[in-house]
């Protein structure tokens, strides 16, 4: 499964738009992923794992809503240095971060359709 998921991460750092890609277990935890070469993390490690639990608590926490609402299919937020994506799997997440001046929705759909996810 991590060779998987590694294989995932890699394909979508080939596109030059995506900074970050990993795959979150539902505590945060990061399971793999990394940069793009040549990237320079913009937050130290230490921020970067409370990022990652602050992103898996948004998604837990939106879940509560599915019945009502629908689930999610995924969240972004346009940061003025970066966008960063979250999509919320069986039993992990997957993150992301792209460029500031990504389309959200053509990126979102990009990444879905590359790790093969259907979040209909």
């Amino acid at each position: 499964m991590s060779d998987e998921l590694l294989e995932k991460c890699e394909l979508l750092l080939q596109e030059p738009e995506i900074r970050f890609a990993g795959f979150l277990d539902m505590m945060g935890n990061l399971i793999t992923g990394s940069f793009r070469d040549n990237i320079k993390p913009l937050k130290s490690e230490d921020e970067r794992k409370k990022m990652f639990i602050e992103a898996v608590l948004r998604i837990r926490t939106r879940q509560d809503f599915d019945e009502n609402l629908g689930s999610v299919r995924y969240a972004a937020a346009r940061r003025k240095n970066v966008v960063t994506f979250t999509f919320p799997l069986d039993k992990m997440v997957l993150f992301v971060s792209a460029e500031a001046n990504v389309e959200i929705d053509k990126t979102a759909k990009k990444i879905m359709s590359i790790c093969s996810i259907d979040n209909s």
